[in-house]
C-alpha cells in the first residue's frame, strides 16, 4: 500500500489573492513568530507604530498586550494585572498606547514598555445608559421567558442588553475603540454597554458625547470601532446596525453607509484610503471623497476580522477573535493586478 501525503503547513503554501476594481491584496493566514504559549492566543484589535511595530490586545490574561517587531517576530508582552476584557488600541503621537478596557469601563495609558500612566473614565464604574447586561438571566428568572436553546444563550443574552439602553450616557459603559485625532484630540466609541462616541481633549478632559440608541444616521446598536481621519472626520464602524457613519470633530453627520457591508468590526487610514473591516467576510475601501473603491471578499469569507490595523508598506492586519478557531492572526499583503 503507498501511503499518500499532502503538504505539510499547506495554508501557508497555498496562495488565496482577493481583487477588486484594480486593488488586489494576498491573504496571509497565518503571521507572526510566537512563543508556544501563544499558539491558541486571540487577539481583539492592533496597532502599528511609526516604526511598524505591531502592538495587540489579547484575550490572554498574562500576555494583555503583545508586542511584534516590524517582521512579526515576538517582542514582550505587558500590562499583566492591569485589564479585565481587553478590546482595542491606538498608538498616540507620544508614542504611547491608548489600550480600551470593556470589562473596567477605561481607556489605560501605558508607555509600550507596559508602564501605566494614566486612565480615561471611571476604573470599573459604568456610566447610566440604562444598560442591563444580565436583562436576559432576570427574565429567565422571573418565568417571563423560559428558552429551551440554550446554544443561542449568548447571542440572546447580547441582543436583549442592547435593547435596555436608553440614552447616550457619559463616558464609559463598554468602551469598544479609541482614537487620537490629527488634532491631538481622542475619540472613543463606547459601544458595548452604551451607544456613544465621545470626545477628550489630549489632557483627558471630556469635551462631547454624541449619539443615542438607534438604526438611523448618528444613532447606534454597537458603535464597535472608530477613526479619525486626516481631514479630522469621525468614521465609525456599529457593527450591529450594519453600518459606517461619518461625522465632523462634534457629532455633525457628514456621510452614512448602511448596505453591502457584512458588520464593519474595525477601521484604519493610511491617509489615501479608508480600511473598513467586516466581521462577515470582507474589507470595504473608501477613498477621501467617502467613494467606495473597493469591496474585497464576500459573505463569510476568509477576509474577516474583529481587529485590523495596517502599517506604513500598505499591508493590513486582521485579528478575526472568535470568527475562526484556527488562525488567530493574518496579513493582507497589497499584490499587482
Amino acid at each position: 500500500m503507498k501511503q499518500i501525503k499532502g503538504y505539510k503547513g499547506r495554508d501557508r503554501l497555498s496562495r488565496s489573492i482577493f481583487s477588486h476594481n484594480g486593488l488586489a491584496y494576498e491573504l496571509i493566514p497565518e503571521y507572526g513568530n510566537f512563543p508556544e504559549e501563544f499558539e491558541f492566543s486571540m487577539f481583539s484589535g492592533g496597532c502599528c507604530d511609526r516604526e511598524d511595530n505591531l502592538f495587540m490586545m489579547c484575550r490572554d490574561a498574562a500576555h494583555p498586550v503583545v508586542m511584534l517587531d516590524a517582521e512579526g517576530n515576538y517582542v514582550r508582552s505587558m500590562g499583566q494585572g492591569l485589564f479585565r476584557e481587553v478590546h482595542s488600541l491606538c498608538v498616540t503621537p507620544e508614542d504611547t498606547l491608548l489600550c480600551v478596557d470593556t470589562g473596567l469601563h477605561v481607556v489605560r495609558e501605558l508607555t509600550k514598555d507596559g508602564r501605566h500612566l494614566r486612565d480615561l473614565g471611571n476604573v470599573g464604574v459604568p456610566s447610566d445608559s440604562g444598560f442591563e447586561q444580565d436583562v436576559w438571566r432576570r427574565m429567565q428568572r422571573e418565568g417571563k421567558i423560559v428558552p429551551t436553546d440554550i446554544a443561542f444563550d449568548k447571542g440572546w443574552s447580547f441582543w436583549m442588553g442592547l435593547q435596555t439602553i436608553k440614552r447616550a450616557a457619559p463616558p464609559f459603559n463598554r468602551p469598544t475603540g479609541v482614537c487620537v485625532g490629527p488634532k491631538g484630540d481622542i475619540f472613543v466609541s463606547d459601544g458595548y454597554g452604551n451607544a456613544a462616541v465621545h470626545r477628550f481633549a489630549s489632557d483627558g478632559t471630556w469635551l462631547a458625547t454624541w449619539g443615542g440608541p438607534g438604526d438611523e444616521p448618528g444613532k447606534f446598536y454597537v458603535p464597535h470601532s472608530l477613526w479619525v481621519d486626516s481631514l479630522n472626520r469621525v468614521w465609525v464602524g456599529d457593527r450591529e446596525a450594519n453600518s459606517v457613519h461619518v461625522f465632523d470633530e462634534n457629532g455633525k453627520i457628514l456621510g452614512y453607509m448602511n448596505e453591502n457591508l457584512y458588520q464593519p468590526t474595525a477601521i484604519w487610514s493610511d491617509g489615501r484610503y479608508i480600511y473598513i473591516a467586516e466581521r462577515g467576510g470582507g474589507l470595504t475601501i473608501a477613498d477621501m471623497e467617502m467613494e467606495i473603491v473597493a469591496q474585497l471578499g464576500f459573505y463569510n469569507s476568509p477576509v474577516r476580522a474583529h481587529g485590523m490595523c495596517g502599517n506604513s508598506k500598505g499591508e493590513l492586519f486582521l485579528m478575526p477573535l472568535s470568527t475562526y478557531d484556527r488562525h488567530f492572526l493574518m496579513k493582507l499583503v497589497p499584490v499587482g493586478c
